[in-house]
């Protein structure tokens, strides 16, 4: 059976077809989803191996796929964990194990398949983290240039990634939605595909398909808990599973239990006061930047998940999510961000409240790794580091180090860290280094003299934060 498809408001139920290329109502300005039909639901049959397009039948169609082997990502039973906090039935969903150690690579393999399946060769993309990461991994494969428009905070490992995948990067404003507004403005002027995943429907059909998979791998994953920012992780799910009863592939849905950061928790806020809209806050105040939003697009889609499942919404603090994570590794062999680790801290307190049963199943979504974020990298400076890290720079970095230190000139810099190599390959590596927007260069009389960007600061400052892994 074809495939029958459309795109609904979820504000004012508005119909569009499913390729009507818009990314928001027109009608009433609401977020748009894809709606199926539940006759060809039931038609549905999945064929070749546990991965991400085994799930092509319920993805919009796309006439190129971009892939890096993405999905198929372990249920682990974690009986470790699960002693220690009491439980019988504990599992981890462990999405670190995608290409780029997120989640997020779902989605980004469906945005860019349809960018690139539509000819588009370049993107824009608001991102405070993960999503810019997959994204420009799944750009730099389909040879579509990616446009990265991030807010000042940003974990130094997803902005690391960012740029090895060469992306384009620009700074825009403090916050996430600030971000998003830049990336509007940027696709109205420049024709470019909108990746921004609170702006392209296609970011819930990629993340929808965790549900899927969780459920050829365990069946009934009870109690789920899932870390929010914008929303649209819990929504997702809650979207996928709502298909599989529609298929007939489930007979219990799961309790939904989403999770925020104290500092920063406007959708538990709203759970816990019975109410159906947000409240923005100004600014939120937590570590865990992949949940650091604070006015939340999905919010009022997580609301309704959550409510529609029987589920709860919870928030914890940070020391406790670095806590949780540090017993995620300790116990199960997971490196989870903090975001990720949320989730187990807060099913702590709901057993120890008496909210969740001891005897009760319960699934923790862990959507992406440590490795990537800053508050876990700093609580690594406090071990000692490994000796020899000079031996690990490269030519490049020491010339960019040197220049760092201030304005200097070509034969300054060969004389500093030139040793054993002729002034003509430094100023080569120089060149590149140029080029490369690291550094500017000027002429003052007959010499010309080099400084460090804003760009090479930021490649320097990634360095040190990565190095303490070494």
């Amino acid at each position: 059976m074809k495939p029958r498809v459309n795109l609904v408001c979820t504000e004012c139920g508005y119909v569009f077809p499913s390729d009507a290329g818009r990314n928001s109502c027109e009608k009433c300005g609401g977020i748009l989803e894809y709606v199926w039909d539940e006759e060809y639901l039931k038609s549905v049959e999945f064929t070749g191996e546990l991965k991400f397009w085994r799930y092509k039948p319920v993805l919009p169609p796309v006439k190129r796929q971009v892939s890096l082997g993405e999905g198929g990502t372990p249920l682990q039973e974690a009986q470790r964990l699960a002693e220690t906090l009491g439980l019988k039935h504990l599992a981890l969903k462990d999405e670190t194990r995608n290409p780029t150690n997120s989640f997020k690579d779902r989605s980004a393999s469906l945005i860019v398949s349809d960018a690139s399946g539509k000819g588009f060769g370049s993107l824009i993309c608001a991102t405070n983290g993960n999503h810019g990461a997959s994204v420009a991994a799944y750009s730099a494969k389909a040879d579509v240039a990616c446009h990265l428009i991030v807010p000042k905070a940003m974990d130094i490992g997803k902005l690391a990634q960012m740029m090895v995948y060469n992306a384009e990067i620009v700074e825009s404003g403090e916050t996430i939605e600030e971000a998003i507004e830049k990336a509007k403005v940027l696709e109205r002027e420049m024709g470019w595909y909108q990746a921004t995943t609170e702006l392209n429907p296609l970011s819930m059909e990629g993340l929808k398909t965790i549900s899927y998979e969780m459920v050829e791998q365990g069946g009934d994953p009870g109690w789920l808990f899932v870390a929010m920012g914008s929303g649209v992780t819990i929504s997702s799910l809650w979207k996928g599973f709502k298909e599989l009863q529609s298929m007939g592939r489930v007979k219990h849905l799961p309790r939904l239990v989403g999770v925020q950061a104290e500092g920063c928790s406007p959708i538990v806020s709203a759970f816990a006061a019975g109410s159906d809209e947000l409240k923005p806050i100004e600014r939120g105040e937590t570590e865990a930047s992949a949940i650091r939003v604070s006015k939340p697009i999905f919010g009022e889609l997580a609301l309704r998940a959550i409510r529609e499942s029987n589920g709860l919404a919870a928030s914890v603090s940070d020391e406790d999510m670095l806590t949780a994570g540090r017993e995620i590794a300790k116990l199960e062999g997971i490196f989870a961000e903090s975001a990720s680790a949320a989730t187990v801290a807060s099913l702590n307190h709901l057993i120890k409240s008496g909210v969740i049963d001891r005897a009760d199943r319960v699934t923790c979504l862990i959507t992406s790794s440590g490795l990537k974020t800053d508050d876990i990298l700093q609580s690594l400076t406090k071990r000692r580091r490994s000796p020899g890290l000079g031996s690990m720079l490269t030519t490049k970095e020491k010339i960019l180090r040197h220049i760092s230190g201030g304005t200097t000139y070509g034969y300054e810099v060969w004389k500093a860290i030139g040793k054993g190599m002729t002034i003509g390959a430094v100023y080569q590596h120089i060149a590149d280094l140029e080029e490369r927007g690291l550094i500017s260069s000027s002429v003052r009389g007959k010499r010309r003299y080099y400084e460090i960007t804003e760009r090479g600061k930021r490649i320097l400052s990634a360095m040190d934060e990565l190095q303490v892994l070494f």
